[in-house]
């Protein structure tokens, strides 16, 4: 193939949605979003397309000449489920993927992750809770490849409850999202592997996006991502029983979330 191949490999809530829209602002680049997510209704596919027919239908197919790069989102969880969130939806038949992965040569793997595990969780725990996903910027949505049609509103910060959270389901999903990335670097940390936080890209977006398209061989441009951040408040404001959980954790390898000083 003429163009180079990526993947974007994270956890839900990490910032894919930012990364991949300011990626794919650049006119050389194109990036699905999350084509192996089984629990999916709306994927143009069966859950019994192959993995190699989405990768070549989908991901990696023919393009026009000027497309220099191309590449999707893959949860690190991806095909599977978990263990804090139980009732995603499993596929084995895409079990496949992570082999596939190793097996190209010329990949080139973007592990994004979220520093702050806590943030990520109550992410989530919103979504779930509110039904909104992303916060898409109405003008430029409709420059990103979607295999789905998204829902672009207006969320409004008064409408965004305080949620209580499970200390229990807390740990579980820190222990399961640090083993899930420890995997990830150990499939594919030697070789053209970039490593990258939500955090350092929101501190500083151009720098972040200048390097990455370095790493992907592609010529310098302008990046604006087609996503906003949703959530803007304090902790201690969307967690009802954020004193007592910090209490909880002081001491564990996870105190250093719950510090109001930590990029979220």
């Amino acid at each position: 193939m003429s163009y180079t191949r990526f993947v974007i490999i994270s956890h839900l809530r990490s910032g894919t949605h930012l990364l991949r829209t300011l990626l794919e602002s650049h006119p050389s680049l194109v990036c699905q979003t999350e084509v192996f997510n089984s629990d999916n209704p709306n994927l143009p596919y069966p859950l019994s397309t192959s993995v190699s027919e989405i990768l070549g239908k989908w991901v990696y197919p023919e393009f026009p000449a000027r497309i220099q790069g191309a590449g999707f989102v893959l949860q690190a969880y991806h095909p599977g489920g978990l263990q804090a969130f139980p009732g995603i939806r499993e596929n084995p038949a895409w079990s496949d993927i992570w082999p596939k992965l190793q097996g190209m040569s010329d990949l080139k793997v973007i592990h994004l992750r979220r520093e702050n595990g806590l943030r990520r969780h109550l992410s989530h725990v919103l979504a779930r809770r509110t039904g909104t996903w992303h916060n898409w910027d109405p003008v430029r949505v409709h420059q990103v490849s979607h295999i789905e049609a998204p829902v672009v509103q207006e969320p409004t910060q008064s409408a965004r409850p305080c949620v209580r959270l499970d200390p229990e389901r807390l740990q579980i999903d820190f222990e399961e999202v640090d083993h899930l990335h420890r995997r990830v670097e150990s499939l594919f940390g030697g070789g053209a592997y970039f490593s990258l936080s939500y955090e350092q890209l929101i501190a500083a977006q151009e720098k972040q996006g200048a390097r990455l398209l370095r790493f992907l061989g592609v010529a310098p441009g302008q990046l604006k991502a087609a996503v906003r951040k949703l959530e803007n408040r304090a902790l201690d404001l969307s967690i009802e029983n954020y004193q007592a959980l910090k209490q909880h954790f002081a001491g564990t390898p996870w105190q250093h979330y719950f510090d109001e000083s930590s990029t979220g």
